[in-house]
């Protein structure tokens, strides 16, 4: 799923002492791309450099203003340039100009150079696509144009469908749209972009046990995207559900908001991104693209450029630890937790490590430091119940497991566990409510099921 946070669409192109030919498209409206665009971008004031191209018409100009911009910004963007004055007739150097130029938010700029490219490259859908995407709230005849004709040079993908099926809906031709969304499911069955977007069109037309089943299929598939669980908190509220809605919002709380997208080309242009504030997010990406050693790569380099930044170990070590290299990930967070003594997820997950790695006495004393720094930690309360469980010593787990619950009454792992050990125990009733809650909270989980159906099997025979 595409997760998106309204941003700035540019700056206003001046400085109040000189006045900028091309204004960053002010004004426009987020569209997907313009998750590129957030937090601040550049002041824009000073004319920096410039280019053109002649194709038998008006010479046409890229003004670009680089004030306020940083040096690995210039630099970048001035290599894609050099590229594009050496071989004007590439639509690849274009292509590459206009997502460069997009990811840092000179969108008339990076427009322009789209059209280039595509005109250059009639045959490479990215262009149009890309182009597409970029001008959706801005012109949507010409968005549409675009898509259609990325559509028409990759017929058998799902992508290409996607956006423009919801420029369709938002225009209130819902069933072209449904049309599109359809033969992206088609096409690809776990496309929860394409359910998600069927799911909205269903509760458009008060079809909300429509749009449930469709964003319980999401989920399945996506049980941390933020813009599923919104939709069906909705849906679930406009059918009465409010209990169920109550804890969908709850859950909701406790998903980040991370500005990543599950386009890979959207993606693609958000990896160009030159601003550390985006280290993270570009290392996030490389990660759910199954990237690891190229995540690993680039976080040990930005750890030692931006060493104050708890983020980037954490991330790196869950890398690593992903990768099956959890040794080097308890020696990151190692290194980490005595340059950042308060940081109780430090804590937690060098816990997680040392548990991966069979050091449980080790992994509690991590689990209870985060704790002592952060006493509500549910998530440090269930994993240090685990390891005592684990362990054999089973009242101190189930104090940890109800510590968890008491902080976090939403998170269906805490009561799950809790179950487990109370079916141990013999306590099948009690055993009952949990596993009954904990799949209330998480519908799928197919153990708990398979528990549930146990306990309430021995609490008959009693």
């Amino acid at each position: 799923m595409t997760e998106t946070t309204p941003g700035l669409s540019g700056s206003d192109g001046s400085d109040g002492s000189e006045t900028v030919t091309a204004d960053a498209s002010a004004g426009r409206r987020a569209s997907p791309l313009q998750v590129l665009a957030v937090a601040g971008l550049l002041a824009m004031a000073g004319i920096a450099g410039w280019w053109a191209w002649q194709d038998g018409g008006p010479k046409e100009f890229l003004e670009i203003n680089f004030a306020g911009a940083s040096l690995e910004v210039r630099e970048a963007i001035g290599a894609a340039r050099s590229r594009v004055e050496a071989e004007p007739e590439s639509g690849e150097a274009w292509g590459e100009l206009a997502m460069l130029l997009r990811a840092h938010g000179f969108d008339l700029q990076s427009d322009r150079a789209f059209r280039r490219a595509q005109d250059l490259d009639r045959k490479e859908f990215r262009w149009p696509y890309l182009l597409g995407v970029s001008l959706e709230n801005v012109d949507p005849v010409e968005a549409e144009t675009c898509m259609r004709r990325a559509l028409e040079l990759a017929p058998g993908r799902a992508l290409p469908r996607l956006p423009l099926a919801e420029l369709l809906a938002a225009s209130g031709r819902s069933q072209e749209a449904e049309l599109l969304f359809r033969e992206a499911v088609t096409l690809e069955p776990l496309n929860t972009r394409a359910m998600l977007g069927l799911a909205r069109l269903k509760s458009d037309a008060d079809d909300f046990p429509a749009a449930e089943i469709l964003c319980r299929k999401a989920e399945e598939i996506e049980p941390d995207s933020r813009m599923i669980q919104e939709l069906l908190a909705r849906v679930l509220f406009r059918q009465g559900k409010r209990e169920e809605a109550e804890r969908v919002r709850r859950r909701l709380e406790m998903i980040p908001q991370i500005e990543t997208s599950d386009d890979p080309y959207v993606a693609e242009v958000l990896m160009l991104r030159q601003d550390p504030n985006w280290i993270g997010v570009k290392a996030q990406t490389m990660l759910e693209q199954g990237q690891t050693q190229r995540a690993v790569k680039y976080l040990e380099k930005v750890i030692g450029e931006h060493p104050g930044r708890v983020r980037f170990p954490l991330q790196l070590a869950r890398a690593l630890g992903g990768s099956g290299q959890a040794a080097r990930a308890r020696d990151v967070l190692e290194r980490a937790a005595a340059d950042f003594p308060e940081s109780a997820e430090l804590r937690l997950v060098l816990g997680l490590m040392l548990g991966e790695l069979g050091e449980f006495r080790s992994a509690l004393e991590s689990f209870q430091a985060a704790i002592e720094r952060k006493p509500d930690f549910a998530e440090a309360w269930l994993w240090r119940g685990r390891v005592l469980r684990g362990l054999k010593k089973a009242k101190e787990a189930e104090r940890c497991f109800r510590q968890a619950i008491r902080f976090r009454p939403d998170l269906p792992d805490g009561h799950g566990e809790l179950g487990e050990l109370l079916l141990a125990d013999g306590r099948v009733t009690e055993a009952v409510v949990a596993f009954e809650t904990a799949l209330d909270l998480a519908p799928g989980t197919a153990a708990w099921r398979r528990r549930l159906v146990e306990a309430r099997r021995q609490a008959e025979r009693k």
